[in-house]
């Protein structure tokens, strides 16, 4: 009986040969498909490069010290200093990240829509904007070719507005930067900016922004802005909040001359080329020439460059007061109503031996293009006392006068007749009295 001694053949053995097939297969696909990652990386920057170097989207001259790219579309860069043709910062951003569609950096394809996700650290951008509140300064790819040596004509794309021609769908992060922003007659530039943005502007943008202070047209030490914009009507429409902070009302122009800090709770609402502003406008103090408000809050309308306040309220000498007036930003304009009553009259005077309560009407104007102002007003008051001497009433009108408050036709009223005064006068806080006469019904004495 013969033992046979071969073992047979192990599977792997046998299939060895398939095996080291498959694995070369598999390592080929993967060394391809590594490759293949490697190439798109290159291929985004290099899309990002080529926009900047054949001045496609961005006019003007862009540069950047660094960048680099994920397989996936994911771009990196440092120092991105873009400038318009004419010279203008349009962005210096130290740091930022954007990512492009995968199938554009395969294909090469440049568009407003190619950029998906947009995050910029410390950041400057500079935004222009024409009297449609469209945002100009971008430009299309396809430019007209210069003919008989004319200039080369720019064909601009319109990416938000009425005659919006490109579309954009970008999520957009802005951290710790400064944006300027400006439009005709208007001009703003925000700090330590924190904005959130979904752009879409075929459909809703929606965004939340703000701003640690801003100077210009309006300066303030905070700003919150948020909300929606509707671009899928033929003219967009705003859907907005809108809350500043410690608002400078003198940077407005309108020649008030008020330092005193104001705020302003409002919603934004309206066509995009003209918004409508509705809120409630709130001082904790206005000091005015010969007048002090506290508590001062009242309901605001702007529109067309032009702000109205109605329904304000306020306290002044320890008497209500209520108050209307406008605005008119172009104009450099405004003019104001206001009414108070029982003021006290120790207060207003800065005597306290006066003794009264005070009913009073002040008109307040400015127009800086007509170089007219004008500060009047009149007032009266019932029974009251002036160094222990009971009277009956005061009345009497008043005007500034630069920086004079200067009364006139001031009569007070005694049981023995009246005290005449042709004018006295309230300077730095002290008063100054002009001639006073005594009318007692039958005659008239000059007293001082």
């Amino acid at each position: 009986m013969e033992i046979n001694t071969n073992k047979p053949a192990s599977w792997f053995a046998n299939h060895k040969r398939i095996l080291l097939r498959v694995i070369a297969i598999v390592v080929a696909v993967v060394i391809l498909f590594y490759g293949f990652l490697i190439f798109l990386s290159y291929r985004a920057a290099d899309l990002f490069n080529y926009v900047v170097r054949e001045r496609q989207l961005f006019p003007g001259n862009v540069t950047i010290s660094r960048i680099s790219a994920t397989p996936w579309g994911r771009v990196y860069f440092n120092d991105l200093r873009w400038e318009s043709e004419d010279g203008m910062l349009l962005a210096d951003i130290p740091e930022g990240t954007f990512k492009v569609k995968i199938l554009d950096i395969v294909r090469m394809k440049i568009g407003t829509q190619t950029v998906t996700d947009l995050i910029v650290n410390k950041g400057y951008i500079h935004l222009v904007l024409d009297k449609n509140m469209e945002l100009v300064g971008v430009k299309s790819s396809h430019e007209s070719e210069p003919k008989n040596n004319d200039k080369k004509k720019t064909n601009t794309i319109k990416i938000t507005g009425v005659n919006g021609n490109r579309p954009f769908d970008c999520h957009v992060e802005f951290r710790n930067g400064t944006i300027e922003a400006e439009a005709p007659n208007r001009h703003f530039v925000m700090e330590r900016v924190n904005m959130k943005a979904d752009i879409h502007t075929r459909d809703t943008t929606s965004f939340n922004l703000s701003a640690g202070g801003f100077t210009g047209t309006v300066a303030a030490n905070g700003l919150r802005l948020g909300g929606k914009i509707n671009f899928a009507p033929d003219v967009p429409t705003y859907n907005l909040y809108l809350n500043i902070s410690d608002c400078n009302p003198n940077s407005l122009g309108v020649g008030m001359n008020i330092t005193d800090p104001a705020s302003i709770d409002a919603k934004i609402h309206g066509d995009l080329p003209h918004p409508v502003i509705d809120g409630i406008l709130s001082w904790k103090e206005l000091k005015l020439p010969g007048i002090a408000f506290n508590n001062l809050k009242g309901d605001i309308h702007y529109e067309d460059g032009k702000l109205t306040a109605s329904d304000v309220t306020a306290v002044a000498y320890d008497g209500d007061v209520t108050a209307n007036g406008y605005f008119d930003l172009d104009e450099h304009a405004y003019e104001a109503d206001a009414h108070g009553e029982k003021l006290k009259g120790s207060l207003a005077a800065h005597d306290m031996m006066l003794v009264c309560d005070v009913t009073l009407d002040l008109h307040m104007g400015e127009n800086k293009s007509k170089r007219t102002k004008v500060i009047r007003g009149s007032f009266y008051s019932g029974k009251g006392k002036y160094h222990l001497i009971p009277f009956n009433g005061i009345k009497g009108s008043f005007e500034q006068l630069k920086d004079e408050l200067i009364f006139r036709d001031v009569v007070i009223s005694f049981a023995a007749g009246d005290v005449k005064t042709d004018a006295f006068s309230i300077i730095d806080g002290k008063v100054h009295l002009g001639t006073i006469y005594l009318d007692n019904g039958q005659d008239i004495l000059k007293v001082r």
